[in-house]
């Protein structure tokens, strides 16, 4: 069993198995609307009854946090009826599915509208068998969708009420190798150059923000793997699936955490992230905007290079 992050003697965040994407443009956009309606109504038929908290950001809404109830629950389901999005507009489901975490966590759904992008990120128990049909029944509803990048597998949960205490996220992937242990938010700025607010290079180029279980990579960035997608249709233990706008890696038939104690096997997903190197994710990027971004602590810095690193 994976532990709880712990900062100052308590839990902060939670093991879980997680699905984060960032998709082009409004959460109501054409493309995007049916998708992140249809993974909403599919986390409601499978984890609405355990999510029973809530926080709206949208019309009649401030955010604030609240115990769920009928009118709450259709307000939700009316959000993905609307038109248009303004920046800063989403939707919070949180579950008290874990008695020894005493606060709001899993099971956990949110979809955020920024400036040129809007996030989704789905959490839930870690629990292999679990997870693979919920996942494969979210990646049908991503294929079409504006995905510019999108990972799921294993790892860490940090609440975004506890936001501030990102930077003890990334510690434990020198043991469990897989672990995800990002926000959307922390890893936006570094995925394209269009409504980015990092410092770009003139070399620089955007990378994928993480490599998983599974692996959604957008059509913009097919162009610089091109022989990467015919060599992972070839690779043992590695799957691939390929629509108009989406293409899904996964590595194994089902999540691990990469366990270094139990020699949990990583082939595939290094396999992966070998692959996918001229895709990955800018080390300028990461060392200004993961974990905190740019501090004092001198191990900052190895701690991106390790996790940026770690599956290779």
């Amino acid at each position: 069993m994976v532990d709880f992050l712990i900062y100052e003697g308590e839990p902060i965040a939670v093991p879980a198995f997680r699905v984060i994407a960032i998709l082009a443009g409004e959460i109501h956009a054409a493309k995007n609307k049916p998708a992140l309606a249809g993974t909403y109504e599919l986390f409601e038929a499978s984890f609405g009854e355990a999510a029973n908290v809530t926080s709206y950001n949208f019309p009649g809404h401030a955010g604030k946090i609240r115990w769920m109830n009928p009118t709450l629950q259709k307000q939700g389901r009316q959000f993905f009826d609307s038109n248009a999005t303004e920046y800063g507009q989403g939707l919070r489901r949180y579950g008290y599915a874990l008695d020894a975490f005493e606060e709001p966590a899993l099971p956990y759904f949110a979809v955020e509208q920024r400036s040129d992008v809007c996030f989704l990120e789905i959490d839930i128990r870690d629990d292999a068998a679990l997870a693979v049909a919920f996942a494969d029944d979210i990646t049908r509803l991503l294929m079409d969708a504006q995905v510019i990048w999108g990972v799921m597998g294993m790892g860490m949960f940090l609440p975004p009420y506890k936001s501030s205490l990102e930077f003890k996220l990334g510690e434990g992937v020198r043991r469990y190798r897989t672990s995800i242990e990002i926000s959307p938010s922390m890893v936006m700025d570094g995925i394209r150059r269009e409504g980015s607010s990092h410092r770009w290079q003139k070399d620089e180029k955007p990378g994928i923000a993480d490599i998983g279980w599974r692996t959604l990579i957008g059509r913009e960035y097919w162009s610089r793997i091109p022989d990467a997608i015919p060599a992972l249709r070839e690779a043992e233990n590695i799957s691939v699936e390929q629509s108009e706008h989406v293409l899904a890696i996964t590595a194994g038939v089902q999540p691990i955490w990469g366990d270094v104690n139990r020699g949990e096997d990583i082939t595939a997903y290094s396999t992966v992230a070998k692959q996918l190197a001229p895709i990955r994710y800018p080390e300028s990027a990461a060392k200004a905007f993961m974990f905190g971004g740019n501090t004092h602590d001198p191990h900052h810095a190895d701690k991106i290079e390790t996790y940026l690193a770690r599956l290779l």
